[in-house]
């Protein structure tokens, strides 16, 4: 299978501060599932409860490989 690369823009900063920053990832992955559980689980990106459900991933978009 191809991996493709996608551009993540995800929330930054620790989840009990509640604020944050948001930074975009590129991520090579085979489909944008696989891109989002990646980018989530990337150091400095929100990891709360409610945040492993996908809340810390703004957007996913498809760029050129």
């Amino acid at each position: 299978m191809i991996d493709m690369t996608y551009e993540c823009v995800v929330k930054k900063g620790h989840t009990g501060a509640g604020s944050y920053s948001e930074a975009k990832l590129f991520i090579k992955a085979s489909n944008i599932i696989d891109a989002m559980n990646i980018a989530r689980n990337r150091g400095g990106v929100k990891k709360g409860r409610a945040y492993m459900g996908g809340q810390s991933v703004i957007s996913i978009k498809t760029v050129a490989n």
